[in-house]
C-alpha cells in the first residue's frame, strides 16, 4: 500500500498517547486496524484506539474537535494536553480521505476510530536513503521534559544515538527544578507543551527569568505534537528556540541541534 507512514503515526501516537495519559494503572487500551472497504484499488482502512479511562461528558465530547479548544482545563493542569493534537489529527484523517470519530462514557472509557485510505502498487519500493551527513554530539547533555514514558523513550533513542547524554523530567515543574539545581550541566533543553503540574511554555519563562548562570543562554527546543502556526509562535514567545513536530525526523533534529549549538 503507498501512503503517509509519517502522518499516520503522528495520528495514532497522539490518539494512544492520549490513552495511556487517561487510562489508571491496570487499565486496558486496545490498538485495531481492519480492512473495512476496497474499490477500483482504493482501500479505506479503520484503526481503533479503545480505552476504559476516566472518559468524556457529552459536554466534553462536543469540545473535543474544537481548534485550540481542550475538553476540559481541570483535567489538563491534572494529567497534561487533553486533546489539542487531535485537530491537527482529524485534519490529517480526513486529507487521507477519512477522518475520526470517537465513543465515550464518563468513567468507563473512550473509543476513537480512524478511517484512512490508500491505494496499492505494482511498483518494487525500496526504503529512502538515510542522510549521508553522521551527527556527533559527544560530550554534551540535554535535558528532555516530558511526561509520556513512551515518548521519553524514543526521543532518549534518537537523542542518545548522537552521543548525547539525556536527563528525563516528567513535568514542566521537575525540568524546571533540574535545571535550577544544576545550570551549567545542560547544553540543550527539549521541552513538551502539555504536561501536568506546569506546562511547558510556563517551564521555559520560568528558566528564562530565573536569573542562573546559562538561563538567558541555554537552548530550548519545543517537542509536540501541536504544528500550527500559532503553536510555534506560542513556543518562540515563551521563550524556546527552535520547534520540532511528533513523530519526530532523526534528520530535522539532528540538523536543528546543530544549527542551535552552533549560533
Amino acid at each position: 500500500m503507498v501512503g503517509d507512514d509519517m502522518r499516520l503515526s503522528q495520528i495514532f501516537l497522539n490518539l494512544l498517547s492520549n490513552a495511556i495519559k487517561f487510562t489508571p494503572d491496570n487499565g486496558n487500551i486496545e490498538f485495531s486496524v481492519e480492512l473495512v472497504e476496497t474499490r477500483d484499488g482504493v482501500h479505506c482502512l479503520e484503526g481503533r484506539v479503545r480505552d476504559n479511562g476516566i472518559g468524556m461528558t457529552e459536554e466534553q465530547q462536543k469540545r473535543l474537535f474544537q481548534s485550540f479548544e481542550q475538553a476540559d482545563t481541570s483535567i489538563s493542569k491534572k494529567y497534561g494536553g487533553s486533546g489539542l493534537g487531535l485537530v491537527i489529527s482529524r485534519s490529517l484523517a480526513e486529507l487521507m480521505g477519512g477522518g475520526i470519530t470517537m465513543e465515550s462514557e464518563l468513567g468507563k472509557g473512550s473509543c476513537f476510530t480512524v478511517r484512512f485510505c490508500m491505494e496499492t502498487s505494482d511498483k518494487e519500493f525500496i526504503d529512502a536513503e538515510e542522510s549521508g551527513e553522521d551527527y556527533d554530539f559527544s560530550g554534551l547533555t540535554a535535558l528532555l521534559a516530558e511526561d509520556i514514558e513512551i515518548n521519553r523513550e524514543v526521543a532518549m533513542t534518537l537523542l542518545e544515538s548522537s552521543g548525547i547524554h539525556v536527563d528525563c523530567a516528567e513535568n514542566g515543574q521537575e525540568a524546571v527544578d533540574m535545571f535550577l539545581a544544576e545550570p551549567t550541566r545542560y547544553d540543550i533543553i527539549f521541552m513538551d507543551i502539555y504536561m501536568p503540574l506546569m506546562d511547558g511554555y510556563t517551564a521555559t519563562r520560568a528558566i528564562r527569568a530565573s536569573g542562573v548562570s546559562n538561563a538567558g543562554s541555554i537552548p530550548i527546543m519545543a517537542m509536540t505534537a501541536n504544528a500550527f502556526a500559532e503553536d510555534v509562535n506560542n513556543c518562540r514567545e515563551a521563550g524556546m528556540n527552535d520547534h520540532i513536530a511528533k513523530p519526530i525526523e532523526f534528520d530535522l533534529l539532528f540538523r536543528k541541534i546543530a544549527r542551535l549549538l552552533s549560533e
